[in-house]
């Protein structure tokens, strides 16, 4: 089961989702149940839960500035469902970089709370399948991480873990990850690893394909194109994959020894 936590600072809320969802039916624990920020942020650090639904506006941590610490200061890779009683812009701007699974508003229904169990559920174990047929990140060869600065080896685990998000890019990972200049890290990136960003999320979705490929020989191409990041784009995926193989997906999975 996937293990859930739920964070408002108003018990009456807490105790009516708490009571209102089958959590059983839906694969989920109710593993724990928080009234502020800090009081979450620990549960979170202790429990490693898969999804966090939390209020935005809470005692001694807001919800945004958990999801900040938790994406920015952890290694934890959690689906965050934002609960607010205001329809403000600010915090929907702010969720949408911190790429939050969804932004219900109060007073929310058992249907679209349901609703945004299942997707963040739904993403999860989409995750956990490719990283079980998937194996660890493709290094550059041009060396081992440890010979790269910090800040490059938090760029190569991001990406490790969000490749299959099709707007994933550098510009994306400076300014709400490592809160770092885009233009420099382009071009330490270059420097330390020898190849230019792009070109290394493209070989690295390119290998996960491949593996991809290897275990579902019967699937879709745009089904695995989705799942290494061209959910957009099936087309330029094939391209890529034929630019680098000599072959497209399909030509490559009939040849594979």
């Amino acid at each position: 089961m996937l293990k859930l936590i739920l964070a408002d600072d108003e018990k009456v809320i807490r105790e009516t989702i708490s009571s209102l969802i089958d959590w059983n039916s839906l694969g989920l624990e109710l593993a724990a149940t928080c009234e502020n920020g800090p009081e979450t942020l620990q549960a979170i650090l202790d429990i490693k839960p898969d999804i966090v639904m939390t209020d935005i506006k809470m005692p001694g941590m807001s919800g945004l500035d958990l999801i900040g610490r938790i994406c920015t200061g952890t290694d934890l890779t959690v689906e965050f469902i934002l609960l607010s009683g205001y329809a403000d812009f600010e915090y929907a701007k702010q969720a949408i970089a911190y790429k939050v699974s969804n932004y219900l508003l109060k007073p929310c229904n058992e249907n679209q709370i349901m609703e945004a169990m299942k997707k963040a559920s739904g993403e999860i174990r989409r995750r956990k399948k490719i990283k079980e047929l998937v194996p660890d990140a493709v290094i550059c060869e041009n060396g081992a991480r440890h010979q790269y600065k910090e800040y490059i080896n938090q760029i190569l685990d991001y990406v490790d873990v969000h490749f299959a998000d099709p707007d994933l890019s550098l510009k994306w990972i400076a300014g709400n990850v490592l809160y770092m200049n885009v233009d420099y890290l382009s071009r330490e990136f270059l420097r330390q690893t020898g190849q230019k960003f792009t070109d290394y999320l493209t070989n690295l979705r390119i290998a996960k394909a491949k593996v991809l490929l290897k275990s579902a020989q019967n699937e879709k191409v745009y089904t695995i194109a989705d799942q290494v990041g061209f959910s957009n784009n099936p087309q330029y995926f094939i391209q890529l994959f034929k630019n680098a193989t000599g072959m497209t997906p399909k030509a490559w999975t009939k040849n594979i020894p």
